[in-house]
This record gives structure tokens, C-alpha cells and sequence, in this order.
């Protein structure tokens, strides 16, 4: 019995490991992959990141014929920025992306 009480003593003490979220961010660590994002000046339409995209997520527009991914539907596995000869999709660190919005989850 003795044992059990010091451990708990010890972590009545202690600082606790999580944060309390939406009041207290944290910053990503360095590599984390969040939401991709299209340098729509730097594409060359080559279309690699179209057929690299497993979750098909990626669309062009018929109109303008740019680019552009469905948030919604992308899991960031950061495919599409290997793929990407000249480095215009780049992974940033966004990651509150929820909205009640099916137009903001496009990105354009």
C-alpha cells in the first residue's frame, strides 16, 4: 500500500502532459504536414500532382485551367508536393480547417 500512495502523491504534483486546446494553442512541430496549398504563378500544368493524389482531391478548372484541392476530401499525405517539379503545392501547417461551408473546403 505504501507504494500506491507515494505514486499517487507524485502525481497529484505534477504538471499535467495536455494542453486545454482551444485556449492554449501549440505550434506544429517542424515537418508536420497540414492543409496543401497551390502557387497557382509557379504551375506549370503538368498535372503530376492530379495522377500522384490517391484521394483524387485535386481538380483543374475548365475554365481557367488552374488548379485547385478539395480540402474536404484530401488526407495530406503530402503526395502531391513530392510530385510537384516545380515545388507549387507546398504543405503549411494549418489544420483547423471544419467549417459549415462546402465552398470554403474547396480551396480556389
Amino acid at each position: 500500500m505504501p507504494r500506491i500512495l507515494s505514486q499517487v502523491l507524485k502525481n497529484l504534483l505534477r504538471k499535467p502532459a495536455t494542453v486545454k486546446y482551444p485556449y492554449v494553442r501549440v505550434k506544429p512541430p517542424k515537418g508536420y504536414r497540414g492543409a496543401p496549398v497551390i502557387d497557382k504563378e509557379k504551375c506549370i500544368r503538368c498535372w503530376l500532382c492530379i495522377r500522384a493524389c490517391p484521394d483524387r482531391a485535386i481538380s483543374v478548372n475548365k475554365e481557367t485551367k488552374k488548379p485547385s484541392i478539395w480540402h474536404g476530401r484530401c488526407t495530406f499525405c503530402g503526395e502531391c508536393a513530392e510530385v510537384c517539379p516545380t515545388r507549387a503545392i507546398t504543405m503549411t501547417e494549418d489544420f483547423e480547417l471544419a467549417t459549415y461551408d462546402i465552398q470554403r473546403a474547396r480551396s480556389e
